[in-house]
């Protein structure tokens, strides 16, 4: 999950300025930041490009999930991506940045491939190699919006950052793509959890080679539309523990990630 500028050659701009820019979005065009020097392109883009994949061997592979996010598609969807939110700011954060900007983009496009790879694991000999094109294609139309000026966000709280993400989406007419959906937030916690994470494992025959190790990395998601929305994603957790949602009953965890019950889960669970 990476940046095409690095965030130290950011130009120093208004956050509140720079969501006044936003209006210029629509349905029917490719999704474009202010943030962004240049309008995003990609040459298998072009015309009538849903129509050219009709064609394609990989539009029939209708349980790969990949195919399902290509297919129908939204020009606005493209390029998707989260908004991310930089909020430390150190001599130690300045090493460790890079790092963990790898270390999500090696576990999104896994999570990616993780179909595909299945597919590949479960053929019988005399099979064809599964068509990789739709797993090209989400990868590569993926780029984020970084918010990481030390001016505006060092030190930035939870809910100064839903603020500014919540007038973004008032201001845009996006809709319907994770980008919408809610903001990440890197914190001191955040980052050094995700660094000190495992890299994904391998998969065999639809499975992990070996159950996920900890300790367990952790990002802060925000959702714009709270607390209009009125529910609550992660789970209560006792005092000095991190509640983190992972789409079932939630965990708890320290800052060093390693993972504790949860009242919902009597006993710690593995996912």
């Amino acid at each position: 999950m990476t940046s095409d500028t690095p965030a130290s050659s950011l130009p120093t701009r208004d956050p509140a300025e720079i969501n006044k820019l936003v209006t210029e979005q629509d349905d029917n065009s490719f999704y474009h930041h202010p943030l962004w020097s240049e309008r995003w392109s990609h040459p298998e883009f072009i015309g009538h490009y849903s129509n050219n994949w009709l064609k394609a061997p990989w539009i029939k592979q209708t349980k790969r999930r990949t195919t399902r996010f290509l297919y129908p598609s939204v020009d606005s969807k493209f390029p998707w991506g989260y908004i991310i939110y930089r909020t430390i700011y150190t001599a130690e954060s300045d090493e460790l940045w890079p790092i963990a900007m790898d270390k999500l983009a090696k576990v999104i496009n896994y999570s990616i491939d993780s179909d595909l790879l299945a597919e590949i694991q479960y053929k019988e000999p005399e099979d064809p190699e599964p068509d990789a094109d739709a797993e090209r294609l989400v990868k590569e139309t993926h780029k984020d919006v970084i918010f990481s000026d030390k001016q505006f966000w060092d030190g930035a709280s939870t809910e100064q950052v839903r603020q500014h993400f919540s007038e973004y989406l008032r201001a845009s007419k996006g809709r319907g793509t994770g980008r919408f959906e809610g903001c990440l937030l890197i914190d001191e916690r955040s980052l050094k959890s995700i660094v000190a994470s495992p890299d994904p494992q391998p998969w065999v025959k639809g499975r992990r080679t070996k159950k996920p190790s900890q300790p367990w990395g952790f990002i802060g998601m925000i959702d714009g539309r709270h607390p209009e929305n009125r529910y609550e994603l992660c789970p209560s957790v006792p005092d000095g523990l991190i509640p983190v949602y992972d789409s079932g009953t939630g965990k708890a965890q320290d800052e060093e990630g390693n993972v504790f019950p949860t009242a919902a889960d009597r006993t710690t669970r593995i996912f």
